[in-house]
């Protein structure tokens, strides 16, 4: 009986243990069915999600070629618009100074050429041809930079030759000094009743000089308050006081004649003390060979300035033309020389007609030597 109890109590724990385990089978089958269920749908999403990202990708994608495309455009028209200025400038700069660059240009054979693509490009600017003017024009603008330079450097180490003008005194002769276009120095009487608006005539140059008269040996016709060997200091220094009143920008002061006056050695001393009471530089006109001008200016330690050609000694053009011929030369060989001329018509002509012969020195103002 005991037995039997016992055997139905085995059966009864064996079924409730298939029993539960149907149900914790269940429960894994149900929960593996949720796990594939949840992971199909965090597959679909994150498949809609990425379809989103690209479409916004795409979108931005889309954005930035628009954008790039733009500024592209943008550039590109700007870069034409640069590259035609720059031609036009290249174009003036040639055109300014045609007469040197041309044939440098034309042996490179680049001249023609390059014009002529500038010209069509103002026509029809493809960009195959913009990029050849491109090209082109930085050839044009270094090949033009070279020339500038190479002549500014030629220009640095050309002779120089300062050419004076005496005996300037009135408005007539300024006209026809101006018209020349050359690089001149003029020299001013002082004022008086005869000439009285020299330093307002002067005042229209951008250098100008003083023309003092000094007693001559032989001369007849000498000016209204020259200078003579027997006048005292103290007139000596009134008269240079009041030169450097009336011309308030000068610095250097030549002799008119003198010859009688710069021989005597006395009355240079007392010509130099005043100048250098004024800050004032004697250039020696050199009207005679035994001038004192070099002694005294060394006895107070001024610089000596001295004439090296007269230009028009006679009144002829030929004549004028020849002494402009020697005063290059002159400066060719040493480096630096000093003319003088008068306002006279044929020595005008002359240097008009010597323009090309002043060429191969640079004019200069006395002051670009010996300081202002």
């Amino acid at each position: 009986m005991l037995k039997k109890k016992i055997i139905q109590i085995q059966r009864f724990l064996i079924i409730a243990i298939l029993f539960l385990l149907c149900i914790a089978l269940a429960l894994g089958i149900l929960l593996k069915y949720q796990e594939l269920k949840n992971a199909t749908n965090h597959l679909a999403k994150s498949k809609d999600n990425q379809q989103e990202n690209l479409v916004l990708l795409d979108d931005k994608n889309q954005n930035k070629i628009e954008i790039f495309e733009d500024f592209y455009n943008q550039d590109k028209n700007q870069s034409l618009a640069i590259l035609e200025q720059e031609a036009q400038k290249i174009d003036n700069d040639i055109n300014s100074t045609k007469s040197i660059t041309e044939a440098n240009l034309e042996q490179n054979g680049i001249l023609d050429s390059n014009l002529s693509l500038k010209n069509s490009s103002d026509n029809n600017l493809s960009p195959k041809n913009a990029s050849i003017l491109e090209n082109n024009s930085s050839y044009m603008e270094q090949n033009l930079s070279t020339n500038i330079q190479s002549i500014q450097k030629k220009d640095k180490y050309l002779p120089k030759l300062a050419i004076i003008i005496d005996d300037m005194a009135n408005a007539s002769q300024v006209r026809n000094l101006k018209a020349l276009n050359l690089k001149l120095n003029p020299s001013f009487f002082p004022p008086d009743k005869n000439h009285p608006n020299t330093p307002k005539l002067a005042s229209d140059f951008n250098f100008y000089m003083v023309h003092l008269p000094l007693a001559a040996i032989h001369y007849n016709k000498p000016e209204l308050d020259t200078l003579n060997p027997n006048d005292s200091e103290e007139r000596i220094f009134k008269k240079i006081a009041q030169i450097k009143k009336d011309f308030k920008n000068l610095k250097y002061i030549n002799n008119h004649t003198g010859s009688l006056f710069t021989s005597n050695e006395k009355a240079m001393k007392h010509l130099y003390k005043a100048l250098k009471s004024q800050n004032l530089l004697f250039v020696d006109s050199k009207t005679i060979g035994n001038s004192k001008a070099l002694k005294v200016s060394k006895e107070m330690a001024m610089i000596y300035i001295q004439r090296d050609i007269f230009l028009d000694n006679e009144d002829n053009v030929a004549y004028v033309k020849k002494q402009l011929e020697s005063a290059v030369k002159l400066a060719q060989k040493k480096g630096f020389a000093i003319a003088i001329g008068h306002p006279r018509k044929n020595t005008l002509k002359a240097l008009e007609q010597s323009k090309n012969l002043l060429d191969k020195v640079e004019l200069v103002y006395l002051s670009e030597i010996y300081g202002k």
